[in-house]
Protein backbone atom coordinates (compact mmCIF):
# COMPACT_ATOMS: atom_id res chain seq x y z
CA UNK A 1 0.00 0.00 0.00
CA UNK A 2 2.51 2.33 0.81
CA UNK A 3 3.97 1.65 -3.01
CA UNK A 4 0.75 3.31 -4.49
CA UNK A 5 1.34 6.95 -3.16
CA UNK A 6 4.96 6.79 -4.33
CA UNK A 7 3.87 5.38 -7.50
CA UNK A 8 1.19 7.56 -8.10
CA UNK A 9 3.17 10.72 -7.25
CA UNK A 10 5.97 9.99 -9.82
CA UNK A 11 3.31 9.21 -12.19
CA UNK A 12 1.80 12.61 -11.36
CA UNK A 13 5.59 14.32 -11.83
CA UNK A 14 5.93 12.73 -15.45
CA UNK A 15 3.39 13.67 -16.94
CA UNK A 16 3.38 17.11 -15.23
CA UNK A 17 7.08 17.43 -16.87
CA UNK A 18 5.70 15.66 -20.53
CA UNK A 19 2.82 18.65 -20.48
CA UNK A 20 5.36 20.81 -19.39
CA UNK A 21 8.17 20.72 -22.05
CA UNK A 22 8.15 21.93 -25.86
CA UNK A 23 6.59 20.63 -28.61
CA UNK A 24 8.61 18.97 -30.71
CA UNK A 25 9.87 20.71 -33.77
CA UNK A 26 8.42 20.87 -37.05
CA UNK A 27 10.28 19.05 -39.37
CA UNK A 28 11.79 20.97 -42.04
CA UNK A 29 10.52 20.08 -45.95
CA UNK A 30 13.19 18.46 -47.77
CA UNK A 31 14.71 21.03 -50.52
CA UNK A 32 12.83 20.27 -53.93
CA UNK A 33 16.51 19.14 -55.65
CA UNK A 34 14.85 19.36 -59.21
CA UNK A 35 14.01 22.59 -58.62
CA UNK A 36 17.18 24.15 -57.13
CA UNK A 37 18.61 22.44 -59.85
CA UNK A 38 17.22 23.96 -62.82
CA UNK A 39 17.43 27.68 -60.62
CA UNK A 40 21.41 26.90 -60.95
CA UNK A 41 21.09 25.86 -64.06
CA UNK A 42 19.37 28.82 -65.12
CA UNK A 43 22.23 30.87 -63.14
CA UNK A 44 24.97 29.18 -65.33
CA UNK A 45 22.86 29.74 -68.81
CA UNK A 46 23.35 33.19 -67.84
CA UNK A 47 27.02 33.27 -66.95
CA UNK A 48 28.08 31.67 -69.98
CA UNK A 49 25.99 33.65 -72.07
CA UNK A 50 28.03 36.95 -70.51
CA UNK A 51 30.94 34.88 -71.63
CA UNK A 52 30.24 34.44 -74.66
CA UNK A 53 29.33 38.21 -75.22
CA UNK A 54 32.16 38.83 -73.19
CA UNK A 55 30.49 41.26 -71.24
CA UNK A 56 31.94 40.78 -67.57
CA UNK A 57 29.67 42.95 -66.27
CA UNK A 58 26.91 40.85 -67.15
CA UNK A 59 28.72 37.93 -64.98
CA UNK A 60 28.56 39.58 -61.93
CA UNK A 61 25.22 39.03 -60.46
CA UNK A 62 26.08 35.69 -60.32
CA UNK A 63 28.50 36.24 -57.69
CA UNK A 64 28.22 37.78 -54.07
CA UNK A 65 29.94 40.81 -52.88
CA UNK A 66 32.24 38.47 -50.59
CA UNK A 67 32.81 35.94 -52.88
CA UNK A 68 35.93 33.64 -53.59
CA UNK A 69 36.54 32.69 -57.39
CA UNK A 70 39.51 30.00 -57.18
CA UNK A 71 40.32 29.52 -60.91
CA UNK A 72 42.08 27.34 -62.78
CA UNK A 73 46.10 28.19 -62.63
CA UNK A 74 45.49 31.82 -61.27
CA UNK A 75 45.69 32.95 -57.81
CA UNK A 76 42.32 33.30 -56.17
CA UNK A 77 40.03 36.54 -56.43
CA UNK A 78 38.67 37.55 -53.39
CA UNK A 79 35.27 39.74 -53.73
CA UNK A 80 33.47 41.07 -56.88
CA UNK A 81 35.53 43.66 -57.93
CA UNK A 82 38.55 41.00 -57.85
CA UNK A 83 36.60 38.93 -59.56
CA UNK A 84 35.91 41.33 -62.31
CA UNK A 85 38.83 42.06 -62.76
CA UNK A 86 39.92 38.51 -63.34
CA UNK A 87 37.05 37.76 -65.76
CA UNK A 88 38.37 40.93 -68.12
CA UNK A 89 41.52 39.66 -68.32
CA UNK A 90 40.48 36.65 -69.11
CA UNK A 91 38.40 37.91 -72.21
CA UNK A 92 40.21 40.05 -73.21
CA UNK A 93 43.51 37.37 -73.49
CA UNK A 94 41.11 34.79 -75.40
CA UNK A 95 41.63 34.55 -78.46
CA UNK A 96 40.20 31.84 -80.00
CA UNK A 97 36.85 33.05 -80.32
CA UNK A 98 35.21 30.37 -78.69
CA UNK A 99 31.88 29.31 -76.63
CA UNK A 100 31.68 27.70 -73.88
CA UNK A 101 28.62 26.50 -71.56
CA UNK A 102 27.75 24.72 -68.42
CA UNK A 103 26.29 21.69 -67.07
CA UNK A 104 24.93 21.18 -63.65
CA UNK A 105 25.69 17.72 -63.07
CA UNK A 106 24.38 17.56 -59.49
CA UNK A 107 23.00 19.73 -56.50
CA UNK A 108 22.86 19.30 -52.51
CA UNK A 109 21.11 21.16 -50.63
CA UNK A 110 21.16 22.00 -47.00
CA UNK A 111 19.09 25.48 -45.57
CA UNK A 112 20.09 28.32 -47.49
CA UNK A 113 23.40 26.55 -49.10
CA UNK A 114 23.45 24.72 -51.98
CA UNK A 115 26.73 22.84 -53.55
CA UNK A 116 26.78 22.41 -57.13
CA UNK A 117 29.02 20.32 -58.76
CA UNK A 118 29.14 20.87 -62.66
CA UNK A 119 30.77 20.16 -66.02
CA UNK A 120 32.51 23.22 -68.32
CA UNK A 121 32.50 22.68 -72.34
CA UNK A 122 34.46 25.31 -73.96
CA UNK A 123 34.43 25.01 -78.07
CA UNK A 124 37.08 26.99 -80.09
CA UNK A 125 36.05 28.56 -83.43
CA UNK A 126 38.15 26.08 -85.10
CA UNK A 127 35.88 23.16 -83.44
CA UNK A 128 38.61 22.29 -80.75
CA UNK A 129 36.70 21.03 -77.67
CA UNK A 130 37.62 21.21 -74.13
CA UNK A 131 36.18 19.90 -71.04
CA UNK A 132 36.65 20.62 -67.07
CA UNK A 133 35.01 20.48 -64.28
CA UNK A 134 34.02 22.78 -61.18
CA UNK A 135 32.37 23.15 -57.31
CA UNK A 136 30.11 26.10 -56.76
CA UNK A 137 28.68 27.17 -53.32
CA UNK A 138 25.63 29.15 -53.33
CA UNK A 139 23.96 31.28 -50.48
CA UNK A 140 20.53 32.34 -50.53
CA UNK A 141 20.33 36.19 -49.98
CA UNK A 142 17.57 37.88 -50.17
CA UNK A 143 15.49 35.44 -51.69
CA UNK A 144 18.05 34.19 -54.02
CA UNK A 145 21.03 32.36 -54.86
CA UNK A 146 24.36 33.80 -55.23
CA UNK A 147 27.88 32.20 -55.79
CA UNK A 148 29.91 32.95 -52.31
CA UNK A 149 32.60 30.10 -53.38
CA UNK A 150 33.78 28.45 -56.69
CA UNK A 151 36.54 26.22 -58.26
CA UNK A 152 37.22 24.98 -61.14
CA UNK A 153 39.75 23.15 -63.68
CA UNK A 154 40.32 21.94 -66.94
CA UNK A 155 40.53 18.15 -68.09
CA UNK A 156 43.99 16.98 -68.75
CA UNK A 157 44.21 16.93 -73.01
CA UNK A 158 43.28 13.48 -73.87
CA UNK A 159 46.10 11.80 -75.39
CA UNK A 160 46.73 10.48 -79.22
CA UNK A 161 47.19 6.55 -79.13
Amino acid sequence: MKILPIVLLLSLALLGAYACSAPPAEKEAAPDLAQIKTEIQAMEDAYAAAENAKDANAVLPYYSDDAVNMPNDQPEAVGKEAILERIKKDMASDTTGGTIAFEVREVMAAGNYVIEVGKSMYTTAAGDKKTGKYISIFEKRDSKYVCIRDIWNNDAPKENK
